[in-house]
This record gives structure tokens, sequence and C-alpha cells, in this order.
């Protein structure tokens, strides 16, 4: 997502009545918390494991197993659920630009056939 918004110019009505989209702007930082969130689970999920090896040598292998694929499998699915965040914003971004451009196009039309008339 390169377009950032301008929070110079952000006022409450944008706020409440979602003319311009925040999530954009805040999904790196989000992203970032998620995986850090995730990292620690599966480095917590590892070490308990260790612990775990003195009462049950299977239960200590089965949660250290745990804890690796908490941590491939939380990140990709992570990376994979934030991308398609991004995916739906910059449909409605685009979706927007056209559009935009419709409208520009049909108010060319309207001001071309007032010159002719005239």
């Amino acid at each position: 997502m390169n377009k950032k918004i301008d929070f110079k110019n952000l006022t409450i009505k944008d706020l409440f009545c979602f003319d311009k989209m925040l999530t954009p702007s805040f999904i790196t930082i989000v992203y970032w918390i998620a995986l850090v969130i995730i990292g620690f689970s599966a480095f917590t999920i590892i070490l308990s494991s260790f612990a775990l090896f003195t009462y049950s040598f299977t239960a200590g292998l089965f949660t250290f197993f745990t804890g690796i694929i908490t941590f491939v499998v939380g990140f990709i699915s992570t990376r994979i659920g934030f991308e398609l965040i991004c995916v739906l914003f910059n449909i409605n971004h685009n979706i927007q630009k056209l559009a935009n451009e419709k409208t520009d196009s049909e108010k060319k039309e309207e001001s071309s056939s007032i010159n002719t008339i005239n």
C-alpha cells in the first residue's frame, strides 16, 4: 500500500464518514505487532516443551513440534491474511479511480454538448 493518508488534513468528518480509509496506513504496524505476538507465543510453547520433557518425552516432543508449527503456520497465515486485506483496499482504490474517471468524462461530454448548442 503505497498511498498514505495525510494526517495534517484529517478531520473529524473523515473519521466518521468513511470517505478516507485509515486502515491502509495502520496495517503495517498491526502486521508487525501480530508477528511479534506469534513469535513470542511460539517461543513460549517451545520453552514449555522443555519443561514437559521431565514428565513425558512424548508430550514434550509433541509440544516442541507444535511450537515450530505454530511459528511457521502463524507467520505464513498472518502474511496471507494481511495481503488479502491490502488487496481489498487496492480494489477499493481502483474502483474509486474508475468512478472518478467516469464522472470526469461525463462532465466533459456535458460541457462539450453545451458548447456545441451555443
